[in-house]
Order: structure tokens, then C-alpha cells, then sequence
């Protein structure tokens, strides 16, 4: 009898499990960057799908992570495989690096994929190419983007703040060099254009080169060791990124300048080595929270799929998700994030729909503090 009785509730839990399993929206996320990353090498990509994964669990959603190695060429060819699936995803996320936005998204529009961009958007050229294509504007269906131009102008805000409060700037005032990541990627040249714009009312800061390093700490060490000898006056480094960075405090430690005390050094990212050198001293503070950005836009998505109209009000967002950690909040940071075990937060918490979000999205470092 007890048996009889076990096999039917048996069945009924494994359908049920199948059929929750089967009813998840499906979303694939094509990444730009390497799958050899992992939790001990760390890595922005890494952490952009590790965050990514934590949102999906959290908020059903069936999430596959393709990665194009950092072959541009391989971003059209994934879209291609994707779209063409017999069983298409319901959502497909991509970013628009190295410029291939565009022909990803015509590839998904004209197979009707909708299709999400984070990071990078297209450009005002880019959508008017794609314009002409029918169900354009039906299947993408939006954008979430960091404010790369705030957190350009953060960096150097601050680190003006810092060599005025250190008094650095007693010979020449704040002499600053700055090390970018590339000449297109639309996050550099607007990072690049909020330090410009940061040092436009600074009378006693001057500008006095913009390097690029290509996202390379190996090229921003010798960019930083040939700055330094042409630049004596130099105490500000502006980095693009925490390779960058880090590439500069290197080169610094090893021609005996003392970086944090003589030159200071802001970057972006909020990489773990970045964070250890930030409480060594040698960098001052780090922008981050963007590698985030695939997480929250899952959160869209939790929204999107259930009806919240927010994505026909506003589809192409940019957000100040960027936030600095130095020493004045890297404990409380490590106390909860140290482990990166971004399973422990309540996406859903973050949401319209389920959460306590009310008329507005909060994807803060502070709002994460905060968190239970």
C-alpha cells in the first residue's frame, strides 16, 4: 500500500520538477572574453559571468555563457549558431565590443531573437544602419549601460581630491597622466572624455598626457617607466582600467618611487589584486561594480517577462552602477563579497515586480551593503 502510494507522488515531483525546469526563460549570453578564466584567476569576464549565473539561479532563468575567446570575429559567428538553433532562447545578451554590435544584432532581429545589450551599446551611427530592418525595434528590445563618462570623471575628481589632501601638488599643482584602454570601444573614449571634462574647471590640474595600453598591465608598465622619465612632475596616474593600474604601480616600485605616497594611482574594476594593493596603499581607490551589469540586466529581464512595462517607457538605460571602494569601505565590502559568493544576494530583492525596487532600479554598491 505504501508503495503504491510513493510512486504516484515520485512521478508527480519529478514532472513537476520538469516541467519548472522546462517553463525557464532561456537566455544566452555571448562573452567577448576568455572561457580560462575562473575564481582563482579572477578576471573582468570572469566576473561578469560569475555574477551573471548568481542572478540567473536566483531569478529561473535557464542561462548558457558562450565565450568568444577575444577573437572578435568569433561574436558574429556565435550570434549566427545561436539564431539559427532549432529551439532559438528566449532572450539573447551580447555587448558591443570591438565594434561588432551591430552585425550580431541585425543577425538576431532578422532571426526575431530578442536580444538584450549590456556594457557597450550600439552608437547613433550603428542604429541607423539597422534601422531599415522591420522587427528592429520589436527584438531589441533594450540596453543596459555603466556611465562610463561618470566614472572617468570620478576617477580624475578624485584623484585631484587626493593630491590636494596629500599636498603633492606643492611644485606645479596636479600634474596627471593618463593611460587609456583603447582608440574605439565606446566605455574608453567616454571614460577618456570624463576626465577631460572632470579637469575642465581645475585651474591647478593639468593634463599632461593620454596614453593608451590597449587594456594591457604588461604595456601600461612600460607606458608608466617612459612617463615617469619624461614627466619628473607627474603625481597623478588616471588608468582605465585595474590592469592598467596595476601595470603603472609595478613600473613605479620598480624604478623606487613609492606608489601612493609619491604618485597616486586610481583605476576601474575592483579586480582583486587591484583591492589588495588598495589597502597596501599603493592605489587609491578603485570604480567598479559594472562587471555587475549582466546580473541587473537579468534583473530587466525577471521584470520584462513578467509584463512590467518599464522596457517600453525607457529600453536604452544608463546607470551610475559604478562606485568606489577604497579605504574608507573596503572592509565592510570584504566582511560580505570576499568570497565573491555572489549567491548570497536576493536579486529579486532588486526587482519591480518582487522586490522592494519602487518606480526606480537601486544597483548600488551601497544598496548591495545593505542587503540582509
Amino acid at each position: 500500500m505504501r508503495q503504491t502510494l510513493f510512486l504516484p507522488i515520485v512521478f508527480f515531483l519529478l514532472s513537476f520538477s520538469f516541467h519548472c525546469a522546462a517553463n525557464k526563460p532561456r537566455v544566452v549570453f555571448i562573452n567577448p572574453g576568455v572561457s580560462s578564466e575562473n575564481h582563482e584567476t579572477g578576471g573582468f569576464w570572469f566576473n561578469v559571468s560569475a555574477f551573471m549565473q548568481a542572478a540567473a539561479d536566483d531569478l529561473a532563468f535557464d542561462l548558457e555563457i558562450l565565450y568568444a575567446e577575444r577573437n572578435h570575429r568569433a561574436l558574429s559567428r556565435l550570434t549566427r549558431s545561436v539564431v539559427t538553433r532549432e529551439k532559438k532562447p528566449d532572450y539573447l545578451i551580447i555587448v558591443n565590443e570591438m565594434e561588432q554590435g551591430a552585425e550580431q544584432l541585425s543577425l538576431a532581429v532578422k532571426a526575431k531573437v530578442k536580444t538584450f545589450m549590456i556594457l557597450n551599446t550600439l552608437s547613433l551611427a550603428e542604429r541607423q544602419t539597422l534601422s531599415p530592418i522591420n522587427p528592429f525595434k520589436e527584438y531589441w528590445i533594450g540596453s543596459l549601460v555603466p556611465d562610463n563618462f561618470y566614472a572617468g570623471k570620478a576617477i580624475g575628481q578624485h584623484l585631484i581630491a587626493g593630491v590636494h589632501k596629500q599636498g603633492l601638488d606643492h611644485k606645479k599643482g596636479v600634474q596627471i597622466v593618463a593611460i587609456a584602454g583603447d582608440h574605439v570601444t565606446p566605455a574608453s573614449i567616454q571614460r577618456t572624455n570624463g576626465l577631460r571634462e572632470a579637469l575642465v574647471s581645475q585651474t591647478d590640474s593639468n593634463l599632461l598626457q593620454i596614453f593608451t595600453a590597449y587594456w594591457s598591465k604588461e604595456e601600461a608598465r612600460f607606458i608608466t617607466a617612459k612617463a615617469l622619465a619624461r614627466f619628473p612632475d607627474m603625481n597623478a596616474i588616471w588608468a582605465a582600467n585595474d590592469p592598467i593600474a596595476l601595470g603603472a604601480v609595478e613600473a613605479m616600485l620598480e624604478q623606487g618611487i613609492v606608489p601612493g605616497k609619491q604618485v597616486l594611482v586610481g583605476g576601474l574594476n575592483w579586480d582583486r589584486p587591484a583591492l589588495e594593493a588598495i589597502k597596501k596603499g599603493h592605489m587609491q581607490f578603485s570604480m567598479g561594480g559594472h562587471f555587475m551589469t549582466g546580473g541587473w540586466a537579468l534583473v530587466l529581464l525577471h521584470d520584462y517577462h513578467r509584463g512590467h512595462p518599464f522596457l517600453l517607457q525607457n529600453s536604452h538605460r544608463e546607470m551610475r552602477i559604478f562606485s568606489k571602494i577604497d579605504l574608507d569601505n573596503i572592509a565592510a565590502f570584504e566582511r560580505k563579497f570576499a568570497s565573491q559568493n555572489w549567491q548570497k544576494i536576493d536579486f529579486a530583492r532588486f526587482s519591480m515586480i518582487s522586490g522592494s525596487s519602487h518606480g526606480t532600479y537601486n544597483f548600488s554598491l551601497e544598496a548591495l551593503l545593505e542587503q540582509p
